[in-house]
């Protein structure tokens, strides 16, 4: 599988498209802007993957907390993921299309 079918299969995967819609994606927009919303598709997940794991780690940090030693959930499994490296095309192409991105902490 080369590096085109295996975007569109993510696509197919993460979306739930059908094959046609995700070629259609593929061949319709540019690559770079296929490669922006891939990025964002995959901060979007590790968002999700982090909210999943706070829970549980909230759960842990209470447990092992004490009076002496308060544990927090970034303690235990880190800080939230960010935006890295693609954010400035991001926020230019949503002005353009006047869509408002929600703001990084």
């Amino acid at each position: 599988m080369d590096g085109i079918d295996q975007l569109i299969v993510y696509l197919c995967f993460v979306l739930h498209w059908t094959f046609p819609e995700a070629c259609q994606f593929v061949k319709e927009t540019p690559l770079k802007k296929v490669k922006a919303f891939i990025k964002e598709l995959e901060y979007l997940k590790s968002l999700e993957d982090y909210q999943i794991a706070s829970n549980f780690a909230g759960i842990i940090a209470t447990m092992g907390s004490s009076q002496k030693h308060k544990y927090r959930v970034p303690d235990i499994i880190g800080q939230p993921p960010r935006r890295e490296g693609y954010q400035d095309e991001l926020y230019q192409a949503a002005q353009k299309a006047n869509i408002k991105l929600p703001e990084e902490k």
